[in-house]
């Protein structure tokens, strides 16, 4: 087999990807085009290829439609995330909703997740549309769990933490398990694999709630401290309030008819807090658990570049 190049990789996806969107239904497929275009980083697809160099059988025809399949899942729930938030912007381009209307925009959600489901409706593995059908439940859970979360202070750090589980972390770890199942990797390694994915997927999400506050509108797409005007309470505020009352007095004030000036305190309170560091440390935690086992792996082509895509996580913006 040839070489492992994971942007090459990549670009087979970006392709296939281009190729599955297609539909008679013009806007359907405009609207998802433009999603498309708007970029991402592709990173569930980039674990799913590299963990199936873990297999007997890597980078074969089911790996492929599982790395498409992922990624169409994922852009999903970007469009019905951005229906629930009412976001305007998505990686500084128009969210479908925006461009569009909100019916079109949920639409587009369910026709890519439908193309997603059709994509690996030939695999053979039944344990594939086992685990892949339970996790969707879950993610749709985290969805409903965010939503019934607004603006409640008095959530745990725990349950932030189940949340960005079934929210993000989910799918990096379908990416790590589906990917070493689809070439047929043994037992252990596709266990060890999956662990790994969910510590990648926790740190993923605690840094893009990091960068939330930290970044700027223009690297993020979408108006700084975002979450927080949208309801969502993260890690970097929940360490905040526990060991600070009046910040916390602050946020349950909160509401979404607040004046604006009452969340940019909030955010800009927020940016200068040392809680920034606090949480980066728990999200490099993760990254060193992640690390950690795959260590454990046999060497093989797969390991410099999850290595590579490990450290530019933890390195991105903060």
């Amino acid at each position: 087999m040839e070489k492992l190049n994971i942007n090459k990789e990549i670009k087979k996806i970006e392709k296939a990807l281009k190729q599955t969107i297609k539909s008679d239904n013009a806007v359907l497929e405009e609207a998802s085009h433009h999603l498309l275009l708007s970029g991402g980083k592709r990173v569930r697809p980039s674990f799913v290829i590299l963990s199936s160099e873990y297999g007997i059988s890597p980078r074969n025809e089911d790996t492929y439609k599982i790395a498409v399949s992922l990624e169409l899942i994922h852009m999903a729930t970007l469009v019905h995330d951005d229906v629930i938030d009412r976001s305007d912007k998505r990686r500084g381009r128009l969210t479908i909703s925006k461009k569009w209307d909100q019916d079109t925009a949920i639409l587009t959600g369910n026709y890519l997740l439908a193309l997603a489901l059709n994509n690996i409706s030939s695999i053979e593995d039944k344990r594939i549309h086992m685990i892949l059908s339970h996790a969707i439940v879950d993610v749709c859970r985290g969805e409903l769990f965010q939503f019934q979360d607004q603006f409640n202070t008095e959530q745990s750090i725990t349950n932030y933490l189940r949340r960005i589980n079934r929210k993000t972390a989910l799918l990096i770890q379908l990416a790590t398990e589906l990917g070493a199942l689809s070439a047929h990797a043994d037992h252990k390694t596709a266990n060890k694999l999956k662990r790994i994915g969910h510590y990648i997927g926790m740190s993923f999400q605690i840094v893009d709630d990091i960068l939330d506050f930290t970044s700027t509108e223009k690297q993020l797409g979408k108006p700084v401290g975002s979450d927080l005007m949208n309801g969502h309470i993260t890690l970097p505020v929940l360490l905040e309030m526990r060991e600070n009352p009046e910040f916390k007095a602050k946020v349950d004030a909160l509401n979404p008819n607040s004046p604006k000036e009452d969340f940019v305190y909030c955010v800009d309170y927020i940016r200068q807090s040392s809680n920034i560091d606090a949480a980066k440390q728990i999200s490099r935690q993760y990254l060193q658990k992640a690390i950690h086992l795959l260590d454990e792996l046999e060497v093989n082509g797969a390991t410099t570049w999850f290595k590579k895509l490990i450290k530019r996580m933890e390195s991105r913006n903060i």
